[in-house]
């Protein structure tokens, strides 16, 4: 026979009751907190990538002392590596070559556009520079990138997000870099 006392005594029991309420709720609780960490991680890594793309660029032309189409055309095929495992053809980048003719005056001296970033017309003065970059007779280099990301689980980001970038490089062998 079994003695109901202790079943009873069990039933009546209010202890415990909140931890066993949580831990059938922790779970569903837990859902939310994984995918938007997914998401989280995801965006941060693509936003790095862009902005290591457009730093790298940057950097490789300020390396050089003229800039050829076959060169250009190189750096577009740097970025199929330097975005992945993102897609590289949603970076959008432009690479513009400027000199500086005195300390409130910047003018283009070549531009390339990638993806719907169009180039910059030649000889168009260039505004907003920092003052503390802007020494005379010295020419830049900036890369500038726009990367418009489509998160995959639609968790924190459902409209995506667009990242923007821009590096400047001093040009190290020549003022200003040409182009070829």
């Amino acid at each position: 026979m079994i003695r109901s006392k202790p079943l009873h005594r069990f039933g009546r029991a209010r202890k415990g009751a909140a931890a066993i309420e949580f831990a059938i709720i922790a779970p569903l609780l837990m859902v939310p907190l994984l995918l938007g960490s997914i998401d989280l991680i995801d965006v941060l890594g693509v936003n790095g990538r862009a902005q290591n793309a457009t730093a790298s660029i940057a950097d490789v032309v300020a390396r050089d002392t003229s800039v050829s189409d076959d060169e250009v055309s190189g750096y577009w095929d740097a970025l199929q590596v330097l975005m992945y495992p993102n897609d590289p053809d949603a970076l959008d980048l432009r690479i513009t070559s400027i000199s500086i003719v005195d300390s409130s005056t910047a003018i283009v001296v070549w531009s390339e556009g990638r993806g719907v970033m169009p180039a910059l017309q030649t000889g168009m003065p260039i505004t907003g520079l920092d003052p503390r970059i802007m020494t005379p007779g010295s020419s830049l280099i900036l890369a500038e990138s726009s990367y418009h990301y489509d998160s995959a689980l639609n968790w924190l980001f459902p409209d995506g997000a667009t990242f923007r970038h821009k590096a400047f490089r001093r040009s190290r062998m020549v003022d200003p870099i040409e182009r070829e």
